[in-house]
């Protein structure tokens, strides 16, 4: 079949006939590491009609690569203040006595138990698929905040005991189940954070507007953005610049919105929010053709840029 194509369209065509299927075996690959229900919320991105899926289970949530590892977000906001202190004035941020507020904290609290063991007054997040009852069982306090509170203690020190731990989370840390822009946040935060969520907004403008709502010009933030594919590609763009965004989303679906860093940086300057925008990840080398609606509006900074932190002021 792939020998009838090939003479049928020509050497020329086989080259992005080669990078299809690649993409496409890169995407299956990555599928079959998947559990059933991360791979049934990727879909749920992609086609409406599952958007109303089951929730999470604790075996399921316990049992991903990506959120059973809770001491992951220490490692994260490490690195990332790490990058921001090389390009900027930089003080780490401190949780103590600090109402913080995350967007998207995902199924597990995101930054939340890391925030609330660092001392925070508060910690309030939106995440549509928030289970409040999933998060205060059994297998989440044995399997993975007592885990991660272990390794808190071996990190900041003994602040507090695993029951007091329990405790400040059920006292302190409030997970509105609802968009961003809806939530009924206690304003103003001290400090906002954010894990590769807003591209996955729409409209992103909406949320950037209420982030401006919930802020003052002493609040925190750190934002990390990243514009790759989201799949394990060999090359994190593979696939987005061979036709123009709207097209892109019409066939994946809502996955991720598209913008690029200068997008996304005029979106916080429109608010009047004071931020350094600093490039954490470039990688050139786009493997496939680049369509002139990308190369008519960006350079090769914004098409490469895969992350970005967002962040400010510096303490």
């Amino acid at each position: 079949m792939i020998g009838r194509w090939r003479r049928a369209n020509g050497d020329i065509a086989w080259p992005a006939f080669s990078l299809l299927i690649r993409a496409s075996m890169s995407r299956l690959a990555y599928l079959l590491t998947l559990t059933p229900l991360e791979s049934l919320r990727l879909l749920r991105r992609r086609l409406p009609v599952l958007r109303r899926g089951p929730d999470w289970t604790a075996v399921e949530l316990l049992s991903s690569a990506k959120h059973g590892r809770g001491i992951r977000f220490v490692e994260l906001l490490l690195r990332q203040e790490a990058i921001v202190r090389r390009q900027v004035p930089w003080t780490n941020l401190d949780f103590e006595n600090r109402r913080v507020v995350e967007i998207g904290c995902g199924p597990l609290a995101g930054f939340g138990p890391l925030a609330i063991f660092r001392g925070a007054a508060s910690f309030e997040s939106a995440e549509p698929e928030w289970n409040a009852q999933l998060f205060a069982g059994e297998a989440v306090a044995d399997r993975y905040l007592r885990i991660l509170h272990a390794d808190l203690v071996a990190l900041y020190g003994p602040h507090m005991t695993f029951p007091e731990f329990s405790q400040a989370l059920d006292e302190r840390m409030t997970i509105h189940r609802m968009s961003f822009d809806q939530a009924p946040f206690n304003v103003p935060a001290d400090i906002v954070l954010s894990q590769s969520c807003l591209e996955h907004v729409f409209p992103l403008a909406a949320t950037v507007e209420r982030l401006a709502r919930i802020q003052t010009s002493e609040t925190r933030f750190l934002h990390l953005v990243d514009f790759g594919n989201h799949y394990p590609t060999v090359h994190p763009f593979e696939g987005l610049y061979d036709q123009p965004p709207a097209e892109y989303i019409a066939r994946r679906g809502q996955a991720i919105n598209m913008l690029r860093k200068p997008d996304v940086a005029q979106l916080f300057a429109a608010q009047g929010i004071a931020a350094h925008v600093i490039s954490a990840r470039i990688v050139p080398g786009y493997p496939g053709p680049i369509h002139t609606w990308w190369r008519e509006r960006y350079d090769d900074d914004a098409l490469f840029t895969q992350l970005i932190l967002i962040a400010g002021p510096k303490g």
